[in-house]
């Protein structure tokens, strides 16, 4: 592994923040310095490819990355573009029965705002 792709799975382990590229650019430019965009966005790609990250796409918001295959959910904040996880006790058999059948991953996302947009509303 490449000492940039390193930094990057790095940085996207690090946290729970969901970084966006841009933000993971800037990180890994502060680290290594002389990294470019293009190799970031081609190394998160190779990382998502080889099953050691994982892209959190929602429409109208720029992608995020996870290092969790933990099953989870995700909350977006409308406002604030800012991604949490959390969980729902049960949720994984209560989806089995509803389908009829096992299931090898899932994507749940929910909008919403943030407890910081809420208070500044």
């Amino acid at each position: 592994m490449t000492k940039q792709r390193a930094t990057i799975l790095d940085i996207v382990r690090s946290d729970k923040a969901h970084h966006t590229a841009e933000e993971i650019y800037h990180i890994a430019n502060e680290r290594l310095g002389g990294i470019s965009l293009a190799t970031v966005y081609n190394n998160l790609h190779a990382l998502e490819e080889a099953g050691l990250i994982r892209r959190i796409t929602a429409e109208h918001f720029a992608d995020r990355y996870d290092s969790s295959f933990v099953p989870h959910g995700h909350l977006i904040c409308e406002r604030c573009e800012r991604v949490t996880d959390f969980n729902i006790d049960g949720f994984e058999a209560l989806l089995s029965d509803a389908i009829g059948n096992s299931f090898s991953s899932y994507e749940l996302k929910v909008r919403h705002l943030c407890t910081k947009c809420r208070e500044n509303a």
